[in-house]
């Protein structure tokens, strides 16, 4: 039996965190290692006083919506990362109903909590 994980996610942040979830739950039998430069998870980006809250819907990040040459405003990209953001609330969901989160996490840092010690 080999001692070398399945899978290494860098960065104990929500970005790792929901990516080695979604593949426990392809593939439960994976082995999993995060690795952390800091003393705990969440603590960068997705620590709630760095992070806008916005959860990435695009709502008002203008990196999302440039301007155009003639001076109108192209939203292709902010609709598709809107998709994208609703795709991921609906996992988050699943996992609140299937028990592996718990329901009403306060901040990023908890729900990046909750899900490091699941995986």
């Amino acid at each position: 039996m080999s001692t070398e994980p399945d899978v290494v996610l860098i960065g104990a942040g929500i970005m790792s965190s929901t990516v080695g979830v979604f593949l426990k739950e392809l593939e439960p039998s994976f082995s999993i290692a995060m690795f952390e430069t800091l003393e705990d998870c969440a603590l960068e980006s997705s620590e709630a006083w760095n992070n806008a809250g916005t959860g990435h819907a695009a709502n008002c990040e203008m990196n999302y919506t440039p301007e155009r040459p003639d001076g109108t405003v192209d939203i292709s990209k902010a609709l598709e990362v809107n998709v994208e953001f609703d795709l991921s609330r609906q996992f988050w969901t699943y996992l609140v109903k299937k028990g592996a989160i718990a329901d009403r996490v306060p901040s990023p840092t908890r729900a990046a909590s909750s899900i490091r010690c699941r995986i």
